[in-house]
């Protein structure tokens, strides 16, 4: 019984003096927002450094696949689609992507930084 209370009372002590849990820690950032967005862009030339992912990385979708450019047949100054935003507190928001031919339907997140907005 002692054991449980000072186990009770640590916890107590933990949780007031703001040493909560990681999803507290992940709530600063604040939520993802979805918007509409009807627009198109270019790929820029620093596209390599970021990533194509099928949701939005700080999304709540457990799985998150991470896609490569070339797999995408996307590189620097390719054209595409833009059809949703996603913001969380950030400089830069991250938009859902796809390329402008007729023949490609899959689509990417992409952060806001790699692409040529128009």
């Amino acid at each position: 019984m002692k054991k449980a209370a000072l186990l009770l009372g640590v916890a107590g002590l933990i949780g007031t003096m703001g040493m909560g849990t990681v999803s507290q820690a992940s709530t600063l950032v604040g939520t993802v927002q979805y918007h509409k967005f009807h627009g198109t862009a270019t790929i820029k030339k620093s596209y390599k450094h970021f990533k194509l992912t099928s949701h939005q990385p700080n999304s709540d979708y457990k799985v998150i696949k991470t896609f490569s450019w070339k797999s995408a047949k996307l590189k620097a100054g390719s054209k595409v689609k833009i059809d949703r935003r996603a913001s969380q507190a950030t400089q830069y928001d991250w938009y859902r992507i796809k390329a402008t031919s007729k023949h490609h339907t899959r689509r990417y997140w992409v952060y806001g930084q790699a692409l040529n907005l128009k």
